[in-house]
């Protein structure tokens, strides 16, 4: 699965508030992150939603914002965040999976040379 994909389809904005440190009350609402807000206005479940300013968008949208990263980033700070794993993670472990078995058979081919001689 693609970044993306796994982040959306994992991760909820509700998720993500509570664990970069905003507490969403009964009715699922926090204080607005973009404006200056004194009471909650933004709803947090699945997609946020501000009435205050409008601001709507996804898990990887919140975090973009809340931190100042492009969209890439935050949804590579979210996956690695929350222990998701995506199709360039996996692709990245089976290649260094790969080159380690490579050099531990070449390893053992020289012990078992140097043995032999």
């Amino acid at each position: 699965m693609r970044l993306f994909e796994a982040v959306k389809e994992n991760v909820t904005v509700r998720q993500a508030a509570e664990l970069y440190g905003y507490k969403p009350n009964r009715s699922g609402m926090i204080r607005c992150i973009f404006h200056n807000d004194r009471s909650p206005s933004m709803k947090v479940d699945r997609r946020y939603y501000c009435f205050g300013c409008g601001c709507t968008g996804d898990a990887v949208d919140f975090t973009a914002q809340l931190f100042g990263l492009g969209a890439k980033e935050a949804a590579q700070k979210l996956a690695d965040d929350f222990g998701i794993l995506y199709e360039e993670m996996y692709s990245l472990a089976v290649s260094s999976a790969e080159k380690l078995k490579r050099i531990s058979d070449v390893e053992f081919r020289r012990m078992d040379l140097a043995q032999y001689y």
